[in-house]
């Protein structure tokens, strides 16, 4: 929790705490009012009067009451790491005692501290028993609430009175009219059943919860394996469609092996300069044909490329229809040569490519491609100005699997995978609402470096 929220949540406590200890000072025509019922029924022997008297008295501290231990509530857990450690429930506790022993120094009072301590172990049992959840303060107060105006009760009941039960000036003073008009019949049978039915609903409300709770996190854990099983599933599919277009791509080597041996025939029996020049031209289309399927089945087949030509063999695979979407591209000029495979790492490029116009389907922007040499390497640079991609998801985001809109995830750590074959290395930074920038940096050929060195 940050400093100003947690400083917040003290602030709260003590509020809650303090305009509970002051509650008395700005219900003094509330109080009143019981004193002088209290006379009254004494007076017309009217014990009717006595029970609206008794429940206006639990009322009146339970309001009182209900503010100290929410405020203690909050100010324990906010200065615990932990919500519900042993130091957290010693806490709450002593902030309560507290705050009950101020209200006691201050009003002259003999309010019991033994109802404190039985609330005190209640609350704390139950607690293990209230969904760990943010309607948690709403959940506990619910609870208080009822135990409260249940345990108050027993301030009224006479035979408890040896055990220290309803020392406070009220409590006394209506024990002693109870006797008067009912020899303590009355208080002794209200009071105890009133105890009880407020003790039970405050019982069943904390079972239901509880109930509710495990139903709920069952319910999330069902959800989150169906999920993830849905990404396995997807993932499966696209593995197993992988491995099909890779034995398709390897089974058309026979037939180019068998074209290029039929067009050698033709080239030997049909001699005139046209057709030779057709046989030719063949040739060179079967030859490049059989480096890409070499390229796609061998990650290790590699070729020396120049940039401009790989970004254009990019380019002419990234489809960009989209009239809101500038593709803003800008290649360095006598770049260096690079020794990559070829078809491997133009689809690694294009993922990117492809991400980035995909974050700008729904409001348009800007995509940038800067090819520029840097050191001795060929550094991409993809920026879009799109949605951008929350920072927690920045480490993540490579994991084969992660995927934030419903794809297989196997997009940008097929790019990371490649751009690593090729001794490279592949960043991503972004700023939410503002950019998204991919960086790929790729050792030039050594070849090439080594011709620059020498001055060629």
């Amino acid at each position: 929790m940050k400093d100003d929220k947690k400083i917040a949540y003290i602030a709260l406590g003590c509020f809650l705490i303090l305009f509970g200890i002051l509650f008395p000072v700005q219900s003094m025509k509330w109080s009143s009012w019981i004193y002088e019922n209290i006379e009254v029924s004494l007076e017309s022997t009217d014990s009717g009067r006595l029970v609206m008297t008794a429940l206006s008295y639990i009322t009146w501290y339970s309001i009182t009451f209900s503010f100290i231990y929410m405020g203690s509530m909050v100010i324990s857990h906010t200065l615990s790491k932990r919500f519900f450690s042993i130091w957290n429930q010693l806490m709450f506790s002593g902030i309560v005692l507290a705050s009950v022993l101020t209200y006691n120094h201050m009003y002259h009072e003999h309010y019991a501290y033994i109802i404190h301590f039985l609330l005190l172990g209640i609350l704390l049992f139950l607690m293990n028993f209230i969904p760990k959840q943010r309607y948690f303060y709403v959940t506990f107060l619910l609870i208080l609430v009822f135990m409260l105006f249940s345990v108050q009760w027993l301030n009224l009941i006479p035979a408890l009175s040896n055990f220290g039960f309803g020392t406070d000036d009220f409590a006394v003073s209506m024990k002693i009219t109870d006797e008067y008009l009912t020899d303590q019949k009355l208080f002794n049978t209200f009071s105890t059943i009133l105890f009880g039915v407020f003790f039970l609903i405050a019982i069943i409300i904390t079972t239901l919860l509880h109930l509710f709770s495990k139903q709920m996190m069952i319910s999330r854990q069902y959800q989150q394996q169906t999920e993830e099983l849905r990404e396995t599933k997807g993932a499966l599919i696209e593995t197993n469609v992988y491995k099909e277009i890779h034995s398709l791509v390897h089974d058309l080597k026979s037939p180019l092996v068998t074209v290029e041996g039929l067009i050698s025939l033709l080239s030997l029996k049909v001699q005139d300069e046209k057709s030779q020049s057709y046989f030719n031209r063949i040739s060179t289309s079967l030859e490049k044909m059989k480096d890409m399927v070499s390229e796609i089945l061998y990650e290790d087949t590699k070729r020396e490329l120049e940039v401009q030509e790989l970004v254009n063999y990019v380019r002419s695979h990234v489809r960009q229809e989209d009239p809101n979407i500038a593709f803003h591209m800008q290649v360095e000029e006598n770049l260096p040569n690079l020794y990559i495979n070829k078809i491997r790492f133009a689809r690694a490029l294009s993922n990117v490519l492809e991400n980035a116009l995909r974050s700008l389907k729904d409001d348009g922007g800007n995509l940038y491609l800067d090819v520029e040499k840097h050191n001795q390497s060929i550094q991409f640079l993809i920026e879009d100005d799109g949605p951008g991609i929350d920072a927690a998801w920045l480490e993540t985001i490579w994991e084969e699997g992660f995927s934030t809109k419903n794809s297989s995830g196997i997009g940008l750590p097929f790019v990371k995978n490649v751009v690593h074959q090729h001794g490279g290395t592949v960043s991503m930074e972004s700023e939410p609402d503002v950019y998204t920038r991919v960086k790929i940096e790729i050792p030039v050929s050594e070849k090439e470096d080594e011709e620059h060195d020498s001055g060629y």
